[in-house]
């Protein structure tokens, strides 16, 4: 019976992080096909989409898809199910049941997503919903309230996941390893971060969602200035969590390039260990308190924007330290051009620009223009649709191999990573220009003038499904099965991942440390 399959009740943490692998990869295909037909539209007046309000129902659920079903799922349920008990030693994670429990809800958050695209035309609002336009008078459908319980379904998925892997590192590890911040691997302080970052700042977005629910369903009026609420208060609740949310998406990334120029260099830790560590907390810390540099528009007194804007600049002193540190890495050693190398170079560069053009609109005075252009669009595509998804690509073909014993030879990767890397620029680069020029964000249709680098956005997007369609087809030519044994020198992992990788459990026994 389907009931009793291994895959839905299971309570393996390998089986649950296979899980939520192959279903963010089947998530990133339906939010990339949404990219693709934004950028139809986009290639000429009324060229695909002729209704805004569809068009903005396509660009809200690329946005909602991408970040809560592809790239959290993922970077933190994946890779973090797969990999925090093989660095610590431990047989599963310590709440093996509420594990199976967190994907299942992620997966019902992900059908009623899907079920907002179905009645009246999907959500227009956005993935930030705002209110007025996410109120009952701006958004009268039933899609709305959708989204809204996909999104407390998420929430509650990740807060129950973020528990687990923090009870899991705290209470299947040596007492040692505890009390010693600095001997976990830069993968663990990671993941302990992501997960702090969730569990404070989920609750918030709750209550914003929750508040809106009743604003729309019950005639109360937190988010209505006409009725005594205050319209802003949601930005600021919404913030709170979406700020913070972007380090979420990012610091996995982090982690991964730091694991991998390990595997490259053959070196244990990465150049300056111990300030990488201190970096990722201190984006973690820095990042939850520079909430309402998304707001400057909003009418903020001006002493607020300033302790914002400096506190945001703050923020490049650790991310560039961790830039610095991963060039010192591999200045300081001689190694071989593998295809790995060269995904690390990608996200170094793409990384590099999006977090200069953030600097830019980090200023105050600079954000009253910039701000809801298609060149913020364009900043956080580089940082977070390339940074982030050229981290989840350079897992993809480092570690699958030895999960599930299949790999993609050399020649595929390259030209693979090439395209993928020319699409990037091609499909973002020119947004920069577009927004220099003031082209607003979620226009359907707009001046003639900007159509030429939108067409070259277009061209970038089809070498996206040109580079899609060789990666599927060299797997189905030229994969192989491969011995599960390789030369890692990285803290901990090569003790674990192939003396304990049992894809079978038995729960006769106790959970308990494992120490060679």
């Amino acid at each position: 019976m389907f009931l009793n399959s291994r895959w839905l009740t299971s309570t393996n943490h390998k089986d649950i992080g296979s899980l939520y692998f192959w279903f963010s990869i089947f998530v990133a295909f339906i939010a990339f096909s949404y990219s693709f037909i934004i950028r139809l539209s986009l290639m000429w007046p009324y060229s695909f989409l002729i209704d805004g309000n569809i068009y903005n129902s396509f660009v809200s659920l690329h946005a909602i898809f991408m970040i809560f079903f592809f790239v959290m799922p993922f970077s933190i349920g994946g890779l973090g199910n797969w990999l925090i008990p093989l660095y610590i030693g431990a047989v599963d994670m310590a709440l093996p049941r509420v594990n199976n429990l967190s994907f299942w809800l992620l997966f019902a958050a992900f059908i009623l997503g899907f079920f907002s695209s179905v009645f009246a035309m999907g959500i227009h609002t956005g993935w930030t919903i705002y209110p007025p336009l996410s109120s009952y008078i701006g958004s009268p459908n039933i899609s709305t309230d959708f989204i809204i319980f996909s999104l407390h379904c998420a929430g509650a998925s990740s807060i129950l996941a973020s528990i687990n892997f923090f009870i899991t590192v705290f209470f299947l590890t040596s007492d040692e390893e505890v009390l010693n911040f600095l001997k976990y691997p830069l993968f663990i302080i990671g993941q302990l971060v992501v997960a702090i970052l969730l569990i404070l700042t989920l609750p918030v977005l709750a209550a914003a969602i929750t508040m809106l629910l009743f604003d729309r369903n019950f005639n109360s009026c937190f988010f209505s200035n006409w009725d005594g609420g205050d319209v802003v208060l949601f930005q600021h609740l919404f913030w709170f969590f979406g700020h913070p949310e972007v380090y979420v998406l990012i610091i996995p990334a982090f982690i991964m390039i730091s694991h991998c120029s390990c595997y490259v260099l053959n070196i244990h830790v990465p150049f300056s260990n111990y300030s990488m560590a201190f970096a990722i907390v201190s984006i973690g810390i820095l990042g939850s308190i520079v909430w309402a540099h998304h707001m400057y528009t909003s009418g903020m007194d001006l002493d607020v924007r300033f302790y914002y804007a400096a506190a945001t600049l703050c923020i490049a002193i650790p991310t560039g330290i961790k830039i610095y540190s991963w060039i010192a890495s591999f200045f300081s050693r001689d190694y071989i051009y593998i295809p790995l190398v060269f995904w690390i170079y990608g996200f170094l560069f793409l990384f590099t620009v999006g977090g200069l053009t953030g600097v830019l609109i980090s200023n105050s005075s600079l954000n009253l223009f910039f701000h809801d252009s298609y060149y913020v669009v364009a900043h956080f595509h580089y940082v977070l649709s390339l940074g982030a998804v050229f981290g989840i690509f350079m897992s993809f073909f480092f570690l699958f191999d030895k999960f599930y014993s299949f790999y993609y030879d050399y020649s595929s990767q390259f030209i693979f990573f090439f395209l993928i890397f020319v699409a990037s620029n091609l499909t973002f680069f020119p947004l920069h220009y577009l927004g220099l020029w003031g082209l607003p964000r979620r226009y359907l249709i707009f001046d003639f003038n900007f159509y030429e680098y939108s067409f070259i956005a277009l061209i970038g997007m089809i070498m996206f499904l040109l580079s899609f369609v060789i990666l599927f087809f060299s797997f189905s030519l030229n994969s192989k099965v491969v011995d599960s044994c390789f030369n890692y020198n990285d803290l901990a992992l090569k003790y674990f991942i192939f003396k304990r990788n049992n894809f079978f459990h038995s729960y006769n026994y106790s959970i308990f440390y494992l120490k060679d």
